[in-house]
């Protein structure tokens, strides 16, 4: 009897997740200018596993400056989401392709990330969340970026049962 007056389980592979973000982009390690700027996202995923899940993410940075730097990502991540009730721990990794343009040039270039975040779920449907990606760029040589960027954000997102 109890059974039938408890809600279903929800478990990730079962969601959908859309997201905006918006927050911090840099390098804080180059040597000259821009280094630090504003970063906006979008992202997409849904859930493989009970706690694995597969996102895609589209982004924009600029770092302004006399010569401003503007970066657009598209990626591919998978997250590993530890489900604590209302708080869920997040780290995940990817592969991006990113577009850098300044003063009209434009490059290239493929990167690495690692990520590490947190959602805190106001509902079953609505969450907001903070997370933090670092990027090995492995083919910044001759573009204007430096091998490591950084983006902090903070997170709306809305879920979706898929039955």
């Amino acid at each position: 009897m109890l059974s039938l007056l408890s809600s279903p389980a929800r478990a990730y592979e079962d969601q959908a997740t859309f997201g905006v973000a918006v927050g911090y982009a840099g390098m804080p390690r180059a040597d000259t200018p821009p280094r630090h700027g504003v970063d906006v996202a979008l992202s997409a995923g849904g859930g493989i596993g009970d706690a694995w899940s597969i996102q895609g993410m589209l982004g924009y940075g600029v770092l302004p400056d006399d010569r401003p730097l503007h970066i657009s990502m598209a990626g591919l991540e998978t997250v590993y989401a530890l489900d604590i009730v209302r708080f869920v721990p997040l780290i995940g990794f990817g592969l991006d392709g990113l577009l850098t343009v300044r003063d009209r040039d434009v490059w290239g270039d493929f990167a690495l990330h690692a990520l590490v975040g947190v959602d805190f779920l106001i509902n079953p449907r609505w969450l907001l969340g903070a997370d933090v990606r670092g990027y090995w760029v492995a083919t910044h040589a001759k573009s204007p970026l430096d091998a490591f960027i950084l983006t902090a954000a903070a997170r709306v997102g809305v879920r979706f049962d898929l039955r």
